[in-house]
């Protein structure tokens, strides 16, 4: 796998992840701002507290996808002679 093809993968799950967290955030904001209440302002929070969380689980995928196509040293790898 090239490191090229990779960096552009995690670019766009970057991408798509602050996109998710800034909607969910809007999403919580509306919910919040035009006091919807019941049934769907509680639908209307957690799917946008759900939303953001989802973008940072996949924001932080992306960068440890980014971080393990760099070479690094190992203890394991090292020669104990």
């Amino acid at each position: 796998m090239s490191t090229h093809g990779t960096s552009n993968v995690t670019s766009g799950m970057i991408g798509g992840a602050i996109t998710g967290i800034v909607l969910g955030m809007v999403l919580v904001i509306l919910s919040i701002g035009f006091d919807w209440s019941g049934f769907v302002g509680g639908l209307a929070f957690g799917a946008g507290v759900g939303i953001a969380l989802v973008g940072a689980f996949f924001w932080g995928l992306a960068v440890g996808l980014r971080r393990a196509g760099r070479p690094m040293w190992r203890p394991s790898a090292d020669s104990a002679e």
